[in-house]
């Protein structure tokens, strides 16, 4: 489980959050665009579809979907879909996770420094953050596609990056992630990992107790930190 802050200030001094199905509800949004886009082509969304493309930049995964679907589609085509279908929902509906709010606050209030390092594309981070008033929150946002070099969050790149920019020592850094092949990327670099449950990004039960036994910390729900 996720130690009180007063604990957790002995072993890190900053906390580096993923976006999508961490700190925002927004997994379903995704995963509903993969099966319209899909369904409208005669194929179906499987686990091990849904479980590299929730990982890769968005330009990675439409290149991945041309290929495996041998689709006519191009992959700025693919994007494009893709965008016109979730853009609407990170300006107007997507919401925090509940008491993921509170958990920043408090977070800033005890001097840790925070930030963001995200597969999300920039323009779906400023629209949902923009909205939900919370950029002020955050000393650093990085999405992959700021760093063309890295792929994906299987490797420790994109947190190396965000350390680095912060100033800030891998064992000293926490980071937050729903998905599997996040946090053994953050684990390659040397840094502290918390699970986070998602339905979409932990998959299944099997997959929570491996990313649970894995990680440093964990815990379902941020509302259960209330008292942190």
């Amino acid at each position: 489980m996720l130690p009180a802050f007063t604990e957790l200030k002995g072993k890190a001094d900053t906390l580096i959050f993923d976006v999508d199905g961490t700190l925002l509800d927004s997994m379903t949004v995704w995963n509903q665009a993969d099966t319209v886009f899909l369904n409208s082509r005669g194929f179906q969304v499987t686990p091990d579809y849904t479980e590299y493309v929730k990982s890769v930049r968005i330009e990675d995964a439409a290149i991945y979907t041309r290929e495996r679907y041998n689709l006519t589609d191009t992959p700025e085509q693919i994007m494009a879909e893709w965008n016109a279908f979730v853009n609407q929902a990170y300006c107007y509906t997507v919401p925090l996770k509940e008491g993921a709010y509170d958990y920043l606050i408090k977070a800033r209030a005890m001097g840790y420094k925070t930030a963001c390092a995200t597969a999300l594309t920039r323009r779906n981070v400023d629209a949902a953050f923009t909205r939900l008033k919370i950029h002020e929150l955050f000393d650093v946002i990085v999405s992959l596609e700021d760093l063309p070099g890295y792929p994906d969050k299987s490797e420790p790149d994109i947190y190396l990056h965000v350390a680095k920019l912060l100033g800030s020592k891998p064992s000293s850094t926490l980071i937050f992630e729903d998905v599997p092949a996040a946090l053994q990327g953050a684990s390659k670099g040397g840094f502290l990992t918390c699970a986070v449950w998602d339905e979409i990004g932990a998959g299944s039960s099997q997959t929570w107790e491996e990313m649970k036994s894995s990680s440093d910390f964990f815990f379902r729900m941020w509302s259960e930190l209330s008292n942190l």
